[in-house]
C-alpha cells in the first residue's frame, strides 16, 4: 500500500465514516469541500486499497460480551506464523504485529469466562511459537474513538431551511 495514496482530504472522509459510517456522500462532500461524486469515487479508491472499511462496532461490554487483549512474545516461529494461525480463530477479532515488550497484539471476544478459559488454555497453546501471553480482560469501555489527531474537526452538518420560513 502507498502511504502518499491517502492525502488530508482522504482522511478527513474517513474521519467523517468514522463518526457515522451511514452519512451520506453528499454530507461528506459538503464538509470536505468536494462533489458527492468525488467523495464516492475516492470513497472506492480507498475501499479498493484494503484501506477503509464501514461497519457497525459494538460496546462489548453493553451487549455482554467478554473482551480478551493478548499480548504475546513469540520465540521458535516466525511472528507471521504465529499472526496468521490466531488470525484463523473465529473467536479473533484483532491481531497486529508490533515492536516493543511484545511481537503481538491481539484481541479476541466471548461469550462466557468458560470460553475464555479453554481458548486461553488449549487453544492457544496449540499454537507454536507462543512463548508467553499477558491478557486483560475489557471490564468496561470508557472511551472508544478511532480519529486521527489533527483531522477533528467539529462535525458540520448543512443547514437546512425551516420548509415554513420560505428563507434559506
Amino acid at each position: 500500500m502507498d502511504i502518499e495514496a491517502v492525502d488530508m482530504i482522504d482522511r478527513k472522509i474517513i474521519d467523517q465514516l468514522r463518526i457515522d459510517g451511514r452519512r451520506s456522500f453528499g454530507e461528506i462532500g459538503r464538509y470536505v469541500g468536494l462533489s458527492e461524486g468525488s467523495v464516492r469515487s475516492r470513497y472506492k479508491r480507498l475501499l479498493g486499497l484494503g484501506i477503509v472499511q464501514v461497519v457497525g462496532m459494538p460496546n462489548v461490554t453493553k451487549i455482554g460480551l467478554l473482551e480478551v487483549h493478548l499480548s504475546i512474545r513469540v520465540r521458535g516461529a516466525t511472528v507471521a506464523a504465529v499472526a496468521t494461525a490466531l488470525a484463523e480463530m473465529p473467536e479473533v477479532k484483532y491481531v497486529a504485529g508490533c515492536i516493543g515488550s511484545y511481537d503481538l497484539i491481539v484481541d479476541a471476544r466471548f461469550d462466557s469466562h468458560p470460553e475464555i478459559s479453554a481458548f486461553l488454555s488449549e487453544k492457544i497453546r496449540r499454537v507454536p511459537g507462543i512463548e508467553s501471553i499477558d491478557t486483560a480482560t475489557t471490564l468496561e469501555v470508557l472511551k472508544d474513538t478511532y480519529l486521527w489527531a489533527g483531522f477533528r474537526d467539529p462535525v458540520t452538518r448543512p443547514t437546512r431551511p425551516h420548509p415554513a420560513s420560505g428563507t434559506s
